[in-house]
């Protein structure tokens, strides 16, 4: 045979495309073997856990003391994997690993995290530990009676459940029940849950207890008993957390709880109310209380946001940082082991790692997608099979430019005239200062009683010396035009660690890297810093002067700045001419496709949301089926210019195109895992799943979704107003893809084992 059959197969990859820490129940997958790097953090995490877990009991009896660890880091540096580290370290050490446990703060609310607390904690887990006490209790009244010795070791070894003594001795039940009510309400400290927590060792009260546990509201069996209020709000689900440690917590036990991403219900953005406030700081103190050990992970936001009284509850953080060299090195070698047996290095060397640690800036995500995407080039560009290809410099340049997608130039330029709008400054953009291109600044502020200004120059990634020499011979030009000038340079992509040092070195400060979650306050405190340094000037005129003189200079190369653009023009008419055929037949292909898989029955609810809510943002963002439905619908003359309009644009139809393709994807995906369903019970289906997701990660890795950024900032399709509305919220647009799209898999996964009956 001959053609691409004769290709050998890829070998498998050992990096992983999306690069998140995988989250599953923990007792479904107990074996889960996971590449872990021990970096300065993890050291810390771990220590102060240590600490914890080792620690005596106290004296008296009293428990032992808590405590509480922030883990703070930006996103991708592996806060989620150091909090599934921390838990799985517990359960190793702990008698009981159940008294372990993960949690992620997806919900943005307390009481939505408080249901799922208690989901994970399980009905039967709350009543085998609320049996701990009464097995205590039925003890104590057996050495009282001076009954057989075998009797209390079966009770202590649970050979026998404290139910069965109590029938077999023929014990007063009714007395000893109270008993364990009076303890609970003692350790909890709460009158409704000792009542509650005691009903559940009764037959017949089970589903009540556990309905209002959950939040509902009581029922009234419970309202009888004194039970009237639902835990429905953000202080009361807090401080049933807060019930739930003591539970756990006491008798010289110990309870580890990780929660991660509590940014999402602490940010600068939604700061929670005073009373909920008090209430978390209240939680912080009960876990210390309990002897429980209670790990917060989030954005270095979260813990901004907290007032002084609730960070004074938190003795430890552990500040995530960057890989070194030397941890991307060992990480490279200890995945390859994983997959191929042997530790090794190769394709990689040691000058491609530390290139790409830089490019990367050591956050760990990044550097695990860029050895994902390099090892898969390297492998297409393998002379023979089974001989490694070795990686270049380019090839780490290449990947990083493919995978780290910034925002489109008409983009970031918006993002920054409206910031110099909204802060009421002067500006001129695409200023040029001298005749030359390079002078060219694409933004000029100006302040009030300020000679000179400040230029904003704009780059997009620089990864190299080629993309350095280019940035320098524009500051050298500004420089030269406008000597006591401010500048600073902001990069829309990524920038190579070598390359920051030497426009450190150059600027006397770092250039300002485009981060949408903090841009907006770093330009500003950059812009007000920049003017502080600008002298005063006292001769009014002397400003006006520089001014025209610059605009003299500036006159003599207008005209052969028209030149250029009109030239330019006509290049991009003619490659878009051609562009348009190819990506013309490229959508009758795909249209006249047919499905190979057919979807079946409904999926469980979260799960479901999850591929529908992809498919709705990536059809409201195209609209295709709309505009073309509606093209054929007697219409007028108005709604085919509209259609016309936009398939003569090729950043629309390259954009739709792969935004189709995107649909496609996640509905073969979402076909797979509902076929996935018929044979979830056989014992290799988490294999299968993870198989999926990765055949998912894999198509996906070619579709980043910065692509559909044209699609953005295009308005909604509304033909017959004529194509057009008059205005459009492109950030809300793009985040609702991004949040429908991004780690979509790793969403599946988890959403999947959410829904498996317990």
């Amino acid at each position: 045979m001959s053609g691409s059959s004769d290709l050998p197969p890829p070998r498998k990859n050992p990096f992983s495309p999306m690069a998140v820490a995988r989250i599953t129940d923990f007792d479904a997958d107990p074996d889960a073997v996971e590449v872990a790097i021990t970096t300065d953090a993890t050291r810390q995490a771990l220590a102060h856990l240590t600490t914890y877990l080792d620690a005596p009991p106290a004296r008296g009896g009293r428990d032992r003391t808590g405590t509480v660890v922030a883990v703070l880091g930006d996103y991708g540096t592996g806060k989620t994997h150091l909090a599934v580290r921390l838990v799985r370290h517990a359960r190793q050490v702990l008698a009981d690993p159940s008294h372990a446990l993960y949690l992620d703060a997806t919900a943005e609310s307390f009481i939505e995290l408080y249901r799922r607390f208690m989901q994970k904690l399980g009905r039967e887990g709350v009543r085998a530990q609320v049996s701990e006490y009464y097995a205590d209790i039925v003890a104590d009244s057996l050495q009282s009676s001076g009954l057989t010795s075998d009797m209390l070791e079966w009770l202590g070894s649970r050979q026998l459940e404290p139910q069965e003594v109590v029938e077999r001795l023929g014990l007063m039940e009714s007395a000893l029940l109270r008993k364990v009510q009076d303890t609970l309400r003692e350790v909890t400290n709460n009158k409704d849950f000792g009542t509650a927590l005691t009903l559940l060792l009764r037959p017949g009260f089970e589903h009540s207890v556990w309905s209002w546990l959950l939040g509902g509201a009581p029922d009234q069996v419970l309202v009888e008993r004194g039970i009237t209020t639902p835990i429905d709000t953000e202080v009361a689900a807090l401080e049933a957390m807060g019930v739930f440690a003591l539970l756990f917590g006491g008798r010289q036990r110990r309870f580890v709880l990780a929660v991660d991403e509590l940014d999402k219900i602490f940010s600068a953005d939604s700061r929670p109310q005073a009373r909920t406030m008090a209430a978390f700081q209240s939680l912080l103190q009960v876990f210390a209380k309990a002897g429980a050990c209670l790990v917060l992970c989030g954005l270095p936001d979260f813990k901004s946001v907290l007032p002084p009284a609730v960070r004074q509850r938190i003795p430890y953080t552990v500040v995530m940082s960057g890989l070194s060299q030397g941890e991307v090195r060992e990480f490279i070698m200890l995945a390859q082991a994983q997959v191929f047996g042997t530790r090794q290095l190769a394709p990689f060397t040691v000058d491609t790692t530390r290139y790409l640690r830089d490019i990367a800036g050591g956050n760990p995500r990044n550097v695990i997608r860029l050895c994902h995407r390099v090892f898969r080039m390297a492998d297409d560009r393998a002379p023979t099979p089974g001989k490694d290809f070795v990686v270049t410099d380019d090839m780490v340049r290449q990947a990083a430019r493919d995978l780290f997608g910034s925002l489109s130039s008409d983009d970031i330029d918006g993002v920054v005239r409206r910031l110099l709008d909204a802060n009421g400054l002067d500006y001129l953009r695409r200023h040029l200062l001298l005749v030359t291109d390079d002078s060219l600044v694409d933004f000029w502020v100006t302040f009030p009683d300020r000679t000179g200004g400040c230029a904003v120059l704009i780059t997009r990634s620089l990864l190299d010396n080629a993309d350095l020499d280019a940035v320098m011979r524009r500051i050298s030009a500004v420089r030269e035009a406008e000597p006591d000038a401010e500048l600073i340079l902001l990069v829309n992509g990524v920038v190579a660690d070598g390359v920051v040092i030497q426009l450190r070195e150059l600027l006397g400060r770092e250039p300002l890297v485009y981060v949408e979650r903090t841009f907006a306050d770093d330009f500003k405190a950059l812009i007000g810093a920049t003017s502080q340094r600008l002298g005063g000037d006292p001769d009014p005129l002397s400003a006006l002067r520089s001014r025209m003189d610059r605009l003299t200079r500036q006159q003599s190369s207008i005209y052969g700045v028209i030149e250029q653009l009109a030239e330019h023009m006509d290049g991009v008419r003619a490659s878009s001419d051609r562009q348009l055929g190819a990506i013309q037949r490229q959508l009758g292909a795909l249209a006249g496709g047919t499905p190979t898989r057919t979807e079946t029955a409904r999926l469980p609810g979260e799960v479901e949301r999850l591929f529908r809510d992809a498919v709705d943002a990536l059809e409201e963002l195209t609209q295709i089926d709309v505009m073309f439905q509606e093209s054929f619908d007697h219409a007028p003359t108005a709604t085919q210019e509209a259609v016309h309009r936009r398939l003569r644009t090729p950043e629309f139809t390259q954009a739709a195109t792969q935004a189709v393709f995107m649909q496609k994807a996640v509905q073969a995906f979402r076909a797979a895992v509902a076929q996935w369903y018929r044979s979830s019970g056989d014992p290799d289906a988490e294999e299968q799943l993870d198989e999926l997701c990765g055949i998912y990660d894999g198509i996906v890795e070619f579709l980043p979704v910065f692509r559909l950024e044209p699609l953005f900032k295009l308005p909604p399709w509304s033909a017959r107003t004529g194509g057009l509305v008059a205005e459009v919220n492109q950030s809300s647009r793009r985040t609702r893809v991004e949040d429908a799209l991004t780690d979509l898999s790793p969403r599946v996964r988890r959403a999947v084992f959410r829904s498996s009956p317990a």
